[in-house]
């Protein structure tokens, strides 16, 4: 019988995603760049152990779900592109914070495309995540000068792409297994980017090997290390749980940036914060109760 991991492991994946925050703040390299070689980095990581175990699998893969795919790691891209960016234009804190919003734009995308109702606790959940983003909008309004408001904007946008990454990935993942379809998209992910940094005439070489150290680090403790023990654990924990713990993401980043950086959340961030990750937690909790309520309905 196969032994259930722990669930604490699920929290220890959250910790090493939180520093990817950390390690961009130490990089000299354009947001682009830096997202390119993260994107590289892990698929090369991926490559031979998904090779290994999963080879078979990719002759059974249609074109539709290739396309979906794609579509999957540009969705990515824009992700990484938007919340790189942010992170040198706005503090830690509001970044981490403003691009934990993806499961409001998850609901809404579902309520849209697949028609899934939200319910009255539900909406009010999102209504007090959204409510929250503008608390902490209103304390960057005299920022202008520090770009902080362009900055809270990507990290937000961040939050929309990823939340599109996540919507494609509950379809495929159905019919795919989890290091085939995170290798492809990783993969087109990767492509994506290193087009835009070409597009945008932004060069990809030559950087200091303490650049490219920082890269590899962001793909084996971040993207290894964190995102990849989502994608394991959920085999063994229930989703919710996973999205939940992740609400501690921003925690452990504003920790780690006022030790650090000296970067003390404003007022406005930690009010503003709260409202988002209270609301995010409602909504999160109040959409399990529904599940399983449904679920025991079904089966009876």
């Amino acid at each position: 019988m196969e032994k259930t991991p722990s669930k604490y492991i699920v929290l220890a994946g959250t910790f090493f995603t939180s520093l990817s925050s950390i390690i961009i703040r130490f990089s000299e390299a354009p947001a682009l760049v830096i997202s390119a070689y993260r994107m590289l980095f892990t698929s090369l990581l991926l490559l031979i152990p998904v090779m290994l175990t999963s080879r078979g699998e990719f002759r059974n893969i249609t074109k539709k779900e290739y396309m979906l795919c794609t579509v999957s790691g540009i969705f990515l891209a824009l992700h990484f592109a938007s919340w790189i960016s942010s992170i040198k234009m706005t503090t830690i804190a509001n970044s981490t914070i403003l691009v934990s919003c993806s499961p409001i734009f998850v609901a809404l995308a579902n309520y849209f495309f697949t028609k899934e109702k939200l319910s009255r606790k539900m909406t009010v959940g999102i209504s007090m995540s959204l409510a929250g983003t503008v608390i902490i909008a209103t304390g960057s309004l005299g920022d202008s000068a520090s770009n902080m408001m362009l900055g809270n904007t990507l990290a937000f946008l961040g939050a929309v792409f990823v939340a599109g990454y996540l919507v494609i990935g509950g379809v495929v993942r159905k019919n795919m297994s989890a290091g085939v379809y995170v290798f492809i998209v990783y993969s087109v992910s990767t492509a994506a980017l290193f087009i835009m940094c070409l597009a945008s005439k932004t060069p990809i070489y030559p950087y200091s090997t303490k650049e490219f150290m920082l890269f590899a680090a962001l793909a084996f403790f971040c993207s290894i290390l964190g995102h990849t023990v989502y994608n394991y654990m959920v085999k063994y924990v229930s989703s919710t749980l996973i999205s939940v713990s992740t609400l501690s993401e921003p925690i452990f980043a504003s920790i780690m940036a006022i030790i650090i950086f000296r970067e003390i959340p404003s007022v406005h961030t930690v009010i503003g914060g709260s409202v988002i990750i209270a609301g995010i937690f409602y909504y999160l909790v109040t959409n399990n109760k529904k599940n399983t309520s449904s679920n025991a309905r079904n089966t009876k």
